[in-house]
């Protein structure tokens, strides 16, 4: 019974464990972020967007999906392509995300030249309720808005919580872009 108690214990204590963080360059969008050992990056590049795809599971083809991970949108020139600036179409954008979440808070801080702005929701699934955290960083003197989505499994909130605002938290730009 001791035996099956600490091969107990030992397997949770393992799984509880969060993966290595590891510094990755995004020089296409002069940005750097920590990534989690072991997880997948696909960068798409067109007219001015970059997206950048960072899952738990490999998601390569079209239609692919994962469970948990993070979507980096970085559009440049957003005043000719919205008519707006950036930060207000980011609060345009996050305003229509509280329509997703009945307890949904839009909060708002600045990074030096960057308003950041930040929602919470969860969106309801037929595999379970899905935790979402969309996180904007807009640069009105540059026209650049970044754009970060973070998902996964709401019944997985314990166990990736730390490893999502600790990526998040590493999201370091530059504010020349």
């Amino acid at each position: 019974m001791k035996n099956l108690l600490l091969v107990f214990l030992t397997t949770a204590m393992a799984l509880a464990q969060q993966p290595a963080l590891k510094e990755q360059t995004l020089p296409e969008v002069k940005a750097k972020i920590l990534l989690p050992d072991g997880w997948y990056m696909k960068e798409e590049s067109e007219d001015g967007v970059t997206v950048y795809q960072i899952s738990r599971e490999k998601a390569d083809g079209e239609g692919d999906t994962f469970s948990a991970g993070l979507i980096l949108s970085v559009t440049t020139k957003v005043p000719d392509r919205a008519s707006m600036k950036p930060s207000e179409y980011a609060n345009d954008l996050l305003t229509s995300a509280q329509d997703e979440g009945d307890s949904a808070k839009l909060e708002k801080t600045e990074e030096g030249p960057l308003q950041c702005l930040r929602i919470e929701y969860t969106i309801e699934s037929d595999e379970g309720n899905i935790k979402v955290i969309n996180l904007a960083k807009a640069n009105d003197g540059t026209g650049t808005l970044y754009f970060a989505t973070w998902q996964s499994p709401e019944k997985e909130e314990s166990q990736l919580k730390e490893l999502r605002e600790a990526v998040l938290a590493s999201i370091k730009l530059d504010p020349s872009f």
